[in-house]
């Protein structure tokens, strides 16, 4: 490690609490947009149906642009610069399309707002790495992913209240990344950039490993299947009349839920389950699709949305803390913004794998769609376990 790098003891309660509440904005743009459309095309009725499905989607594409851009900034500015900024980007931009008065001022404000949310979503992650290790590390990292997720289940909630009010109150809710800015201002610790010596050090930090690559494409796919579920699910239940209307949003919620809890618990079920851990969270992800697939109650959809849940509440810290440990010190920073680019890039994907699925099938069911994404992270966990036992066997013939 290098000089800069702060011990725990030097990191105040008050820092960590602040460093940890910044999660809370990763994926706070559609969570708390999302009940929004149906409420926005009835007041732009010349809008398009793409134009409203941009509304959703488009600060993913600039997102998933300046979350990388953010990794290398951090090369050369004090991360803790870049977060208030983005910050205050993410939170401005946020509010503003409650004063707009066309779908297009709309549309530009959203893009707005996905830049400052790239330049924020890698930067807690690369800052717990730097301070912590070990247990700890991975501790903080399934807190960060908890944030994220209650993050998503509150902003669901309580923009479906306020929208009883007109579509342009939810959009007041990113004032609370205004609130996190100011929090930040006093307590996020300074974290200034790695400096490193020397040719092969040098090296490093322009070519990341493959490792880096394929942890991203990892934390994609997690996403990619993540978010079938809190896309499709509700017009599963009304389609086939699955539960009650006002059981929907709690359907919705519930894999935001289990991501809370298995993120809060994520060290002592890495011990647990230790060499199956990947295995274990393909298979729990898998059940739960398998479960919806079959589901003609409210309580069988509700199961199936919590084991989803688990599965992603398990594979997203796991993925980040092995970005930490799989790159030296000086390419976190950019490591962690590819991998977490991945989050926005699975969300973003999500609905055309959907679509391909469902196009396979001549009932255009959702059933199929979850029995699909059963089967392939099934197909997921046979291949986690080949690799993880091909390793084995290597590091067996090594030792000999």
């Amino acid at each position: 490690m290098t000089g800069n790098t702060a011990t725990l003891k030097e990191l105040s309660k008050f820092s960590t609490f602040v460093l940890l509440l910044i999660p809370f904005v990763w994926t706070f743009e559609a969570s708390a947009v999302g009940p929004v459309l149906g409420a926005l095309a009835q007041a732009f009725p010349t809008a398009s149906d793409l134009q409203v499905k941009l509304v959703m989607t488009s600060p993913f594409l600039t997102s998933i642009i300046f979350s990388t851009i953010s990794g290398k900034l951090s090369n050369y500015i004090d991360k803790r610069i870049i977060v208030i900024v983005g910050l205050l980007l993410y939170g401005i931009s946020g509010i503003m399309p409650s004063f707009a008065s066309s779908m297009r001022q709309i549309l530009v404000m959203r893009v707005l707002t996905g830049i400052g949310v790239g330049l924020v979503l890698p930067l807690p992650n690369a800052i717990i790495a730097e301070h912590f290790s070990g247990e700890r590390r991975q501790r903080l990292l399934g807190w960060a992913s908890s944030v994220a997720n209650f993050a998503n289940v509150l902003a669901s909630i309580v923009c479906g209240f306020l929208l009883v009010f007109g579509w342009r109150y939810p959009f007041y809710t990113f004032g609370i990344v205004l609130v996190i800015m100011l929090l930040a201002i006093v307590g996020l610790p300074k974290s200034p950039p790695v400096r490193t010596t020397g040719q092969e050090s040098k090296a490093s930090t322009r070519k990341l490993p493959l490792v880096a690559y394929g942890l991203a494409l990892f934390m994609v796919l997690n996403w990619l299947f993540c978010a079938i579920i809190t896309t499709s699910v509700a017009i599963f239940m009304t389609k086939d009349q699955v539960g009650r209307p006002w059981m929907i949003g709690i359907a919705i919620s519930l894999p935001g839920l289990a991501c809370v809890v298995v993120g809060s618990i994520y060290p002592e079920v890495r011990r647990l389950l230790k060499n199956y851990f990947v295995v274990v969270s393909f298979l729990l992800f898998a059940l739960g699709y398998l479960i919806l697939g079959h589901a003609y109650s409210f309580i069988a959809v509700a199961i199936g949305a919590f084991l989803v849940g688990m599965g992603n509440g398990l594979l997203t810290p796991y993925t980040l803390a092995l970005t930490a440990n799989k790159v030296r010190p000086e390419q976190r920073d950019v490591a962690f913004g590819l991998v977490t680019a991945g989050i926005h890039v699975g969300l973003l994907c999500s609905p055309f794998l959907q679509a391909l699925i469902v196009r396979m099938s001549y009932s255009a069911s959702y059933r199929y769609l979850y029995m699909v994404s059963a089967m392939c992270l099934v197909v997921f966990a046979f291949l986690s376990l080949f690799f993880k036992f091909k390793d084995q066997v290597q590091a067996a013939s090594v030792s000999l």
